[in-house]
C-alpha cells in the first residue's frame, strides 16, 4: 500500500466514524429529550384555545362539581391538591402567570395540610388575556400531569415560585425553560419525548379550553377565583366557610 492510498483510507475511516458519532449523539438526544426535539412556540396561541372552547357544549356540565374526563376535556381529569374524596372541595381558577395566584398557591397548600384530608383543591387553569406565555405554561403543566399528578403538583409549585424569571423570557426561550422545569419536577424520571408530544397535542389544548369555559360559566372576572359549595368565596372568608361546612358534615 502506497502512502497516498493509506492517507485516503485513513481519512475515509475517520469520516465514517465521525458520521457514526454524530448519528449516535442525535439518537441519544432524541431518546433523552435532547436538542433534536423541539416545540414550535406558535402552537401556543390563546385565540386557538378560545376557538376550541366554542366547540364544547358546556350546558352538559356543572362547574360546581368534579367533572369526569371525557372527549371534551381531552380525556384529562381534574387536577387535585389533596384527597379528591375530601368532604370539602375548593374549586380554584388560576392563571400560572398571575402573581396573586402564586400567593394563593402557597396559602392553599398550607390550608390543605392544616385540614389533614378534610379539604382538597381542584385546580382549573384560566388563561387571562395579555399575560405572556400562559398558554405555553398551562400546556406544559397539563403535559406533566398526564405523566403523573405528582409531577404536575411539583411543576406547578416551581412555576409559581419562579414566576419572576419565566414571565420575562423571550418566546424562543420559554420551551427550553419549561423542559428544564419538567425535568426537575419529575426528578429526571419523566418521559421527555412524551412531554414534547403532549405539549402541543389537541387533548392538552382541549383541557385548557374546557377549564376556560368552566370559568366563563361561573362568571369569573379575574384570578384567583375560589368557589366552595357553589358560591364564590373571598380569601379572607375561606376558613370560616370551610369550618361551617365541616360542622354540618
Amino acid at each position: 500500500m502506497n502512502k497516498k492510498v493509506g492517507i485516503f483510507i485513513g481519512v475515509t475511516i475517520f469520516a465514517l466514524l465521525a458520521i457514526m458519532g454524530v448519528v449516535a449523539v442525535q439518537s441519544s438526544n432524541h431518546k433523552s429529550g435532547g436538542s433534536s426535539i423541539s416545540a414550535d412556540y406558535s402552537s401556543f396561541k390563546r385565540d386557538n384555545i378560545l376557538a376550541l372552547k366554542e366547540t364544547i357544549d358546556f350546558s352538559k356540565y356543572d362547574p360546581e362539581t368534579t367533572i369526569e374526563p371525557s372527549e371534551d376535556t381531552g380525556n384529562i381529569s381534574e387536577k387535585f391538591i389533596g384527597d379528591k374524596t375530601a368532604p370539602v372541595i375548593i374549586y380554584e381558577y388560576a392563571d400560572y402567570a398571575c402573581s396573586h395566584c402564586a400567593d394563593m398557591n402557597t396559602a392553599l397548600k398550607k390550608l390543605v395540610e392544616q385540614y389533614n384530608g378534610r379539604v382538597a383543591v381542584a385546580f382549573r387553569g384560566y388563561i387571562l388575556n395579555g399575560f405572556p406565555h400562559n398558554v405555553a405554561v398551562s400546556s406544559a403543566a397539563n403535559a406533566a400531569f398526564i405523566q403523573s399528578p405528582a409531577y404536575w403538583e411539583k411543576f406547578k409549585n416551581l412555576i409559581f415560585s419562579d414566576q419572576a424569571t419565566w414571565f420575562y423570557l423571550e418566546d424562543d426561550e420559554i420551551v427550553s425553560y419549561l423542559t428544564k422545569t419538567f425535568a426537575e419536577a419529575s426528578d429526571n424520571k419523566g418521559d421527555m419525548n412524551k412531554f414534547y408530544r403532549d405539549l402541543t397535542s389537541e387533548n392538552v389544548a382541549k383541557r385548557i379550553a374546557f377549564d376556560y369555559g368552566l370559568g366563563e360559566k361561573v362568571g369569573l372576572t379575574g384570578t384567583p377565583h375560589l368557589r366552595v359549595n357553589g358560591k364564590q368565596v373571598k380569601a379572607d372568608e375561606l376558613v370560616s366557610t370551610i369550618d361551617s361546612l365541616l360542622e354540618k358534615k
